[in-house]
């Protein structure tokens, strides 16, 4: 072998090297949209065959209402890959495709009228379009997909980039991760490379409590050091109990600045109302350019975490189901049976000390209320939870500085639409994460009352607290007449 030269000694190396291990969700990642940046990995059959899922009587609950365990894929789903896009600035999901590998493909005429919509030829592709603002379309392999809102156009470019073999693969902090989750129950990953500016970022920064309390920080240095992170990775593995890790990936040394990183980032998804319990005890370490936060969460908050990058379900006969034409009893009691389970969850909150920091999840909570599917449900049942999702934003729109105005919420006529929530303290959204981007390219002697407006809006925050406690009660009453009407008329219960 001594007189073989380097590069053929070389090639029998690689080829006799094993090739690497495809990932679980490998072939449903093939699909992910072009500017995806957020990506989220769900091994739902570990979830429910967990000890955790067994305790809490998850499959028991899905079969109920269709809201067990983590909550809005089908009842059949093994593995859920979510690819969005996001503008990371404001917080705003601007598209994402649920990739759900499942065991029984449904059938799409059946699908079609079950959903109440029609059949779509886009791109040569058989799908569905929904009235609940959602195509669906499905893939070789069992692979149903959801692409969430309904753009016809986006889905078509989608479709025929995947066709063409052209969608060119994940962003490489998103790839990372992805190769990363084998042994995780959730991965989140967010790709932050290039989304705020260091200006825009300094100027946010300035007004941050932390920061005020840490007068001594370089300013410039963090702003540049933050504008340029990586990434943000999220896991979680369920087995008795859920533990999780979240890591943020910088491009430079994270120690530098472990003096105010870790409660920088509290106080920044506090101000985009998405408080976890307990994250500020997780302990922090500081680990080359990554800043690691670790500890355990309850299965109600990871399903609320994970209800951020929901997307509506397709509506399927449950097993054993008697044809129906019109509103009847199951349907309806099903339907009621999730509706109670979404509030319940959000009421969990409700009593937390930090309840002012929920904004988030109680938009989240309306959103999965107006994505129930409806087929073969009273109509009683539907307004009421239509109606329950419009006080559950108004009170969303309370912790935001909006004061709820009593009277619009009890009216009866709504118009179901997507509403984009406003996120932050910042005056645009967003807090210091970009959300002052028009004060720091504004004149130089241009002046902002942002700390006055900070101030007043805290003001009506708290005092509009008896409006959100009569809100709450009107939501309460609403389901409790509900569940009378609707039982005087099928003389069961609900």
């Amino acid at each position: 072998m001594s007189h073989l030269k380097t590069p053929t000694v070389l090639a029998l190396v690689l080829v006799c090297a094993p090739a690497a291990a495809a990932g679980p969700f490998d072939d449903l990642l093939k699909l992910a949209p072009a500017n995806t940046n957020a990506l989220v990995l769900i091994d739902v059959k570990r979830a429910t065959t967990s000890p955790l899922a067994k305790r809490e009587k998850w499959p028991e609950k899905l079969q109920q209402s269709g809201r067990g365990g983590l909550g809005f894929f089908p009842a059949d789903a093994e593995l859920v890959a979510v690819a969005g896009e996001i503008n990371l600035t404001s917080m705003v999901r601007d598209f994402q495709i649920g990739l759900v590998k499942v065991k029984n493909m449904p059938n799409f005429k059946e699908l079609a009228g079950h959903e109440g919509g029609a059949l779509d030829d886009i791109a040569g592709q058989l799908t569905v379009v929904s009235p609940r603002n959602v195509y669906f379309t499905s893939f070789a392999g069992g692979t149903l997909a959801a692409a969430y809102p309904a753009d016809r156009q986006y889905v078509a470019r989608w479709l025929k980039a995947n066709r063409a073999g052209k969608l060119p693969g994940l962003a490489p902090h998103l790839r990372a991760s992805a190769d990363a989750s084998a042994d995780n129950t959730v991965t989140i990953a967010l790709d932050l490379e290039d989304v705020v500016d260091p200006s825009a970022l300094r100027l946010g920064l300035s007004f941050s409590p932390v920061i005020v309390k840490n007068p001594n920080v370089n300013l410039s240095g963090l702003s540049v050091f933050i504008a340029r992170a990586r990434g943000l990775t999220f896991e979680a593995k369920v087995s008795d109990r859920v533990n999780a890790t979240l890591t943020v990936v910088f491009s430079d040394e994270s120690a530098r600045y472990k003096a105010v990183l870790k409660d920088l980032f509290l106080e920044l998804i506090d101000g985009y109302g998405i408080y976890v319990p307990g994250l500020d005890r997780w302990s922090a370490a500081f680990v080359d350019n990554s800043m690691i936060l670790s500890g355990s969460m309850s299965s109600d908050d990871l399903k609320r975490v994970v209800s951020l990058f929901a997307f509506p379900r397709p509506d399927q006969e449950e097993p054993g189901a008697a044809p129906a034409d019109g509103p009847n009893a199951p349907a309806t009691r099903r339907y009621m049976a999730a509706v109670g389970t979404i509030l319940e969850d959000i009421k969990h909150v409700k009593d937390s000390n930090n309840y002012g920091k929920t904004a988030t999840w109680h938009e989240k909570a309306a959103a999965q209320l107006e994505q129930l599917a409806r087929r073969n449900v009273d109509p009683l049942a539907v307004d009421t939870a239509y109606r329950a999702a419009r006080h559950l934003r108004a009170i969303a729109a309370s912790f935001r500085g909006v004061p709820i105005d009593t009277n619009a919420i009890s009216q009866k006529a709504y118009v179901l639409v997507q509403q984009q929530p406003y996120y932050g303290w910042g005056p645009y959204g967003g807090g210091w994460w970009g959300g002052y981007r028009y004060l720091a390219f504004a004149p130089r002697e241009m002046r902002t009352n942002v700390p006055e407006v900070q101030g007043e809006i805290a003001k009506v925050i708290a005092g509009d607290q008896k409006r959100r406690i009569a809100t709450w009660t009107s939501i309460d009453q609403l389901m409790s007449d509900a569940r009378r009407t609707l039982a005087d008329k099928y003389k069961t219960n609900f």
